[in-house]
């Protein structure tokens, strides 16, 4: 993780992208993330202000640090409510200086495989662009301090995140590329 201005922290995974958006006059990036693998607790499915996070990855996660997270995770007792394993993709939020360029930034990005990209908002001075990918994978593993699946499953469920997360991370070589061709 490499810290930035104002005590903000960014995975390395993310930063030459980053600046590269950045060194143009017409960009600037507000937040980002280069995917993850999460371990999250919830009371219920969708309590999302709610959430604690039990354990964040941006990087491949073997089964014993899956394993202890769990560990850690039962240890807290009942009061925990759901535990659901979040394999989220990368995510930039960027600042264009009009319409015009967030077009060009949202070409790069949707020919680099991000097909979730689009612009949130339009206002006279600037328009905020999203880049997002489809890999995505939410799935409960347990409720009330329980872990509800046998060890198979979790392995299975594993591989499926750390698979997700690397094929993000491809795509984001690939945004590097397209970007450097802005």
């Amino acid at each position: 993780m490499e810290r930035l201005a104002a005590g903000c922290v960014v995975d390395e995974d993310i930063t030459e992208i980053l600046a590269e958006i950045n060194r143009r006059a017409e960009y600037y990036t507000t937040s980002s993330c280069s995917g993850r693998i999460v371990l999250i607790s919830l009371p219920e499915a969708g309590a999302k202000k709610e959430a604690r996070f039990v354990a964040k990855w941006h990087r491949p996660v073997s089964f014993e640090e899956l394993q202890n997270a769990l560990k850690f995770w039962v240890a807290g007792g009942r009061d925990r409510g759901e535990l659901w394993l979040l394999a989220q993709p990368p995510i930039i939020h960027v600042t264009a200086r009009d319409l015009s360029s967030a077009e060009r930034i949202l070409k790069a990005a949707a020919a680099a495989g991000f097909k979730y990209s689009s612009i949130k908002s339009v206002s006279a001075d600037k328009t905020v662009v999203e880049i997002l990918s489809t890999e995505r994978m939410d799935v409960p593993l347990g409720v009330g301090g329980e872990v509800l699946c046998d060890e198979h499953f979790l392995r299975f469920v594993l591989g499926r995140a750390n698979f997700v997360l690397r094929r993000g991370k491809r795509k984001l070589e690939k945004l590097l590329v397209m970007l450097k061709e802005l």
